[in-house]
């Protein structure tokens, strides 16, 4: 078996753990939140009209009277399969209700995905070219302003500028959760800016620290040396040794994008699963906010596993030291 081959499988182990430890972990937590899916069903005002029995009764219907473990082997083995079940009340399929939901939050975060790395690459190199300089000192001073600013004030302060201010885009999003891609992602730039900002400023900074690292190298003065341009030693030497980096920090970044995700689509009221993961907590359906923590802690292991096996692509000392 391969070095590729051995880590996968390794990874796909732990990856196992790391779920199984998710779900427990949400259920708990769901489970010691003060009342139940029924609870939160009724309204108070309405409570009163019911006796003792009757609760019980339809606790029992609902299933929420069995012991946790067993209500939480029964959610847990779905999830195994990706079977998601039904909610605890209306007993429909929790897939159904956060299908668009999810279509949603993966298209808003998978641009935000594709177009940080390209910005803060761009915002590396130019940094990189006069590192010290005035340049280098305003990306770096504006990425660190950026990094230390909570999502939601980011996300109020776009609304104030670009929406009440400038008037380039809505504040709120008027739009079905089930609209379609292109008319989704036409009223979308605002979140997908807001939630891209701490991301570009996070991945700029572990790259300036990766290229300042380079520039300093022995093969990148000997190629100085040679005469190459210094536009060149960055974006041919410099810049493939310095993504490594970058890489590394690809899991954190893909778990901030979902914790991100969920204060952007609040601030703006974008139709994603993170409204829908806070409607699911509010009314204690167990079984949909499994099945949110489940897809979101796949994606973040999934997004690991790939930065392993492009640093293994890129590295050749990793390589070396996989090998043996």
């Amino acid at each position: 078996m391969n070095a590729v081959a051995a880590m996968a499988l390794r990874r796909l182990a732990l990856s196992a753990v790391v779920l199984s430890l998710v779900s427990a972990i949400v259920f708990v937590g769901t489970e010691i939140l003060p009342g139940d899916a029924l609870d939160s069903t009724i309204p108070a005002d309405e409570l009163i009209y019911y006796t003792a029995e009757d609760l019980s009764r339809m606790r029992a219907e609902l299933g929420l009277d069995k012991p946790p473990v067993e209500r939480f082997w029964s959610v847990f083995t779905g999830l195994a399969t990706f079977d998601f079940g039904v909610t605890i009340v209306t007993r429909e399929p929790v897939w159904d209700g956060i299908r668009h939901p999810l279509l949603n939050s993966l298209l808003m975060a998978g641009v935000a995905v594709v177009l940080t790395p390209l910005v803060a690459i761009g915002l590396g190199v130019l940094a990189a070219l006069k590192p010290g300089g005035r340049l280098d000192a305003a990306i770096s001073g504006a990425t660190l302003f950026g990094y230390s600013m909570p999502d939601f004030v980011v996300g109020n302060v776009f609304i104030i500028v670009f929406a009440l201010q400038l008037g380039l885009a809505p504040a709120v999003l008027m739009v079905a959760e089930s609209a379609p891609a292109g008319e989704m992602l036409s009223v979308a730039a605002l979140p997908v800016a807001a939630l891209a900002v701490s991301g570009v400023a996070y991945q700029f900074r572990l790259l300036r620290a990766g290229m300042i690292e380079a520039m300093d190298s022995e093969f990148v003065e000997r190629a100085r040396l040679a005469g190459l341009s210094e536009r060149r030693l960055v974006l041919t030497h410099a810049l493939p040794g310095a993504l490594i980096p970058m890489l590394n920090g690809s899991a954190q970044f893909v778990a901030g994008v979902v914790s991100g995700a969920v204060v952007i689509e609040a601030v703006f009221r974008y139709p994603g699963i993170g409204l829908e993961l806070v409607r699911a907590v509010a009314q204690r359906e167990v079984p949909t906010v499994q099945a949110i923590a489940f897809l979101a802690a796949f994606g973040v292991i999934l997004s690991n596993l790939l930065a392993d096996l492009a640093i293994l692509a890129l590295d050749p000392r990793v390589r070396r030291r996989a090998d043996g």
